[in-house]
């Protein structure tokens, strides 16, 4: 009988309670998002405050993954999650709380959204390493392309019941909502992996915790990256990418107005469209993940196409061929961040798993960065060239990373090698 990787990993007790845990991650996170967003047009009509809100979510997590990625190493990943979710649930009551009693106060949204943001990054690490302990090798990049598909699922959904909800109820009742919710995603954690695997990393863990610092074991991860030159190219990727590949997102505002002649009807559709296309990018690599044999290359060929993308899209004055091109821009973006994981799982033993992840997490705000830069270039020249000179750059960045890095035109550790679990690793699975 046909196997289907995707269903198989389903089947899979203890991943399905984690990907449940992910959608009610992505679920949190796009209904804040929403929900702040209207809170603080309705009471001020401030863009510039309302794009702190977007800000106070992103730029705090370039810390909270490090922190969280020790912690997990430290402590234990399922303990972490927890206490992230728990933390999230808190501040949601804490936020539902300002809005009933201070409703036109916005200082303290923004805060208590930075504080929350913290808790949600920290447990990002710790769940994507997680997954690392819970399925067996040869699943790992599906079961990651399936978390992908659900916090994308998620994220999109999340806005739509909470727009519908706005019309009917107070904002607050929205934060006592997805504090409930948090609390079932508390209560579902996994406790452990499979027994071999769980008892050695605990043992790692109890060594560790007795020999090292904090802040000594996130040296170590750094190390351990600058010593692999394999996990410094992909890192590398990773910093270029995110700085250079999806800079006509943040420019979407001014290509809305200023090329396409829109209003806030056209912004909305534009910020919509590139979500969709993550959709089906993770769904396709939900699908045929199972399949890649050389991890490495499809990351480097889903950077470039990215980079590619950005040329005729920065350049484009017609509407559908901008849509088409963000849908597409979604979909490789996708495959570079199953891609991206996959190969720092693959390449870094089980004990420093998450604080690899976590130093990976600080790459997120260069994209911050290259927003930066592409609206000064959008200021001294035109919108389009802000969004085609980072990515000839980043294509002239990533052929350097691939020449220089012979690891990485080796792909690493071979995938056929992930045929063999772990020993006892499936016993533990069945008898999950």
């Amino acid at each position: 009988m046909q196997s289907f990787p995707a269903i198989d990993a389903i089947r899979n007790p203890v991943f399905r309670r984690l990907w449940v845990v992910t959608m009610i991650s992505g679920l949190s996170v796009g209904s804040t998002l929403t929900a702040l967003g209207w809170v603080i047009v309705e009471e001020s009509g401030d863009p510039f405050l309302v794009s702190l809100v977007l800000v106070t979510f992103l730029f705090p997590q370039m810390f909270a993954g490090p922190i969280g990625g020790v912690m997990a190493d430290r402590y234990g990943r399922p303990r972490v999650i927890r206490l992230g979710i728990s933390a999230r649930a808190s501040l949601s009551i804490v936020m539902a709380a300002s809005l009933f009693v201070f409703p036109h106060e916005i200082a303290p949204l923004l805060v208590i959204n930075t504080v929350r943001s913290i808790a949600a990054g920290s447990t990002v690490p710790s769940r994507r390493a997680f997954m690392a302990d819970i399925v067996p090798p040869r699943q790992l990049t599906t079961a990651l392309a399936l978390d992908e598909f659900a916090v994308t699922a998620l994220f999109i959904a999340g806005p739509i019941v909470t727009g519908a909800l706005l019309l009917l109820i107070n904002p607050g009742w929205i934060f006592i909502g997805l504090a409930c919710v948090s609390v079932v995603g508390v209560a579902i954690v996994p406790s452990a992996a499979g027994a071999p695997a769980k008892a050695g990393r605990e043992e790692s863990v109890q060594a560790g915790r007795a020999r090292t610092s904090f802040f000594r074991d996130l040296f170590d991860g750094l190390n351990y990256i600058r010593r692999s030159r394999m996990l410094l190219a992909v890192t590398g990727i990773s910093l270029a990418a995110e700085m250079l590949a999806f800079n006509f997102m943040t420019l979407v505002p001014v290509f809305s107005k200023e090329v396409f002649d829109g209003g806030a009807g056209l912004l909305g559709m534009l910020n919509g469209t590139m979500p969709v296309g993550e959709l089906l990018g993770a769904g396709t690599m939900a699908i045929l993940a199972a399949k890649v044999i050389k991890p490495a290359r499809l990351l480097v060929i889903s950077v470039f196409i990215a980079f590619s993308i950005g040329i005729p899209l920065g350049a484009s004055t017609w509407l559908p061929v901008t849509m088409l091109l963000l849908v597409g821009l979604g979909a490789v973006a996708q495959v570079f961040i199953v891609m991206t994981v996959a190969l720092l799982l693959r390449e870094t033993p089980p004990e420093a798993r998450a604080r690899i992840l976590g130093l990976q997490q600080v790459t997120w705000g260069f994209g911050a960065l290259g927003g930066l830069m592409s609206g000064i270039l959008a200021s001294a020249f035109s919108p389009h060239v802000g969004v085609i000179v980072p990515s000839i750059l980043g294509i002239v960045i990533l052929i350097l990373i691939v020449v220089i890095s012979s690891e990485l035109r080796r792909d690493g550790r071979k995938v056929e090698d992930d045929d063999v679990p772990a020993p006892g690793l499936e016993e533990a699975f069945e008898e999950s």
